[in-house]
């Protein structure tokens, strides 16, 4: 089997192309099931986050299955337009790229946290739907242990470890002094609960929006007061700040709506994908938009930090290599049992032993064992070409003896 992806991320679309590509958890399952019923595909896993959307497919030798033209399909976008917007990698380039996603070398912040656990529910997603496979399962399992490694043995001082964390270090940076300032969070997510949470632990008085509430089961931040999601705008009339952050396809913030309130907010940062807040907002006086295009940390980590978050991307790499390499090379290893324990029962070193009733079945248990303890010795060095090509020697030799 061959391991195909395709995928666009921030640096290659604005955000007004991503967001054509986002999907629900709905919509990832629908997306999912079509893509397994196509003739070679065996699996498939979709990765669908703010800044990133990228397929990953196990298909059959010869396959032409193409995924980012399933991609365009399923978002029902100009191919034209998404010209040159699309990467594609395969194999070997496709599981070292999955590595060092998982260990942040891609994400919009460097190193940030969350992307390993988006891996990990793109994975739990596709089992859940049944669409993975053991390649695709093994090369996400490997995906997020190398992250997690990374995350604790990879230390970047200087980068903010999420984009709540950006979103408020510009707020900072644009307001001065948070303590004090009145903030309406749209969105009781993962995100919106982390950005509401550091505005608390900087003396914000913020106000968190829920769609429902059931008590012992909703979380809402400590130090927050919630509101209910259709009376947002009652808060967010005289408050400094806003920060939306919802799985919703329709906006939650338009012009029209901020037109009407007596005191508008300074500013207003989206951190949804698809967005929350519509463009136009932008326009209006005295306010700030901010969307995830704005907020890429322009601090670098230093090289030593950037070094080791590749060394780990590439050892995990190589150990999912090695595993497919191993697992491809079991029919050889079966083969090279077969021609061995054949070749020993021709040998006339043997003759001394063939009144022996179970010789067959020990020669066989002895070389099987034997073989499986060499294979495990060199496990990093077998490919399907060196069992190959072993079994052949071994078959011919095998046949000069016979004769």
């Amino acid at each position: 089997m061959q391991l195909i992806m395709a995928g666009l991320n921030y640096r290659t679309a604005p955000i007004a192309l991503r967001e054509k590509f986002s999907f629900s958890e709905r919509k990832a399952r629908s997306f999912m099931l079509d893509v397994y019923k196509i003739h070679g595909v065996n699996g498939c896993v979709l990765i669908s986050t703010c800044n990133r959307t990228e397929l990953y497919l196990s298909v059959d030798p010869g396959c032409t299955v193409m995924p980012h033209q399933l991609l365009i399909q399923a978002a029902k976008a100009d191919e034209r337009q998404m010209s040159g917007r699309f990467f594609q990698k395969r194999d070997d380039e496709a599981a070292l790229y999955l590595m060092e996603v998982a260990c942040g070398l891609h994400s919009q912040i460097l190193h940030e946290e969350q992307i390993v656990t988006q891996v990990g529910q793109a994975i739990e997603l596709a089992r859940s739907c049944q669409t993975s496979d053991a390649m695709l399962d093994t090369l996400f399992r490997t995906a997020v242990s190398a992250g997690k490694y990374a995350q604790t043995k990879v230390r970047v001082n200087t980068v903010p470890l999420s984009l709540s964390y950006t979103a408020v270090q510009m707020l900072e940076q644009g307001c001065g002094e948070l303590a004090g300032k009145t903030c309406v969070v749209v969105g009781n997510g993962k995100m919106g609960r982390l950005a509401a949470d550091l505005l608390v632990e900087r003396g914000c008085r913020v106000y968190v929006t829920l769609r429902s509430y059931h008590h012992g089961e909703t979380i809402v931040p400590f130090g927050t007061t919630p509101i209910p999601y259709e009376e947002r705008f009652s808060k967010i009339d005289g408050a400094d700040i806003v920060l939306s952050a919802t799985r919703s396809p329709h906006f939650t913030i338009t012009a029209k709506q901020l037109e009407k309130l007596k005191k508008k907010p300074a500013w207003i940062m989206d951190l949804a994908m698809p967005r929350d807040v519509e463009e136009t907002c932008k326009k209006l006086p005295g306010v700030n938009c901010r969307n995830l295009d704005d907020f890429e940390s322009g601090t670098q980590p230093d090289a030593e930090a950037l070094e080791a978050l590749h060394r780990i991307a590439k050892r995990y790499a190589d150990e999912f290599r090695m595993w497919q390499n191993y697992r491809a090379s079991v029919p050889y290893i079966r083969r090279l049992k077969e021609l061995s324990v054949d070749r020993l029962m021709h040998s006339t070193a043997l003759d001394m032993y063939r009144n022996n009733e179970d010789l067959d079945e020990i020669v066989r248990l002895v070389t099987e064992k034997t073989i499986d303890m060499v294979m495990g010795g060199i496990k990093p060095k077998v490919t399907p070409d060196l069992l190959r090509n072993c079994c052949k020697k071994v078959h011919n030799r095998a046949r000069l003896l016979h004769r």
